[in-house]
């Protein structure tokens, strides 16, 4: 897991006070965007880098780690999904052909879905990037 929070440390970057990232979401930390009571970050939120470290490894341990362990990954996949939901959501995800594929093991339908590169309706070079690196590592074990 220390390798899945590290990648999503890399792409999310640390902002302690509350923003408004490229799509105009109010976020905070690690690109938490709501605390885990529910409450969404507001601008004017403020918080420590612990406070940040300890709202990513919640959200990671609560929100998505329960839902990929049946998925049989190997810790490499395991890292390259926890940053690719980090980023896009639970809730995206599991609607997604990319999902599906995984469940299914189908790597072909898994690499040509694993695509979410717009913010905004537009393709942020950063996300390529994420893309790019989770891809790479999610099929490095196949």
């Amino acid at each position: 897991m220390a390798y899945a929070i590290d990648l999503i440390k890399k792409y999310e970057g640390l902002s302690l006070k509350a923003y408004k990232c490229p799509v105009g979401v109010v976020t905070i930390g690690y690109g938490i965007t709501v605390y885990p009571d529910g409450s969404p970050v507001k601008i004017g939120d403020v918080i420590t880098k612990e406070k940040a470290e300890a709202l990513l490894l919640d959200y990671v341990i609560n929100k998505i780690l329960p839902n990929i362990r049946d998925l049989d990954l190997t810790d490499n996949q395991q890292a390259a999904l926890c940053s690719l939901i980090y980023n896009i959501g639970w809730g995206v995800f599991s609607k997604s052909k990319c999902y599906k594929g995984i469940k299914n093991k189908d790597w072909e339908l898994v690499f040509a879905n694993w695509d979410w590169i717009k913010g905004g309706g537009k393709v942020l070079k950063g996300l390529v990037k994420r893309r790019e690196e989770e891809r790479f590592l999610f099929f490095q074990d196949i």
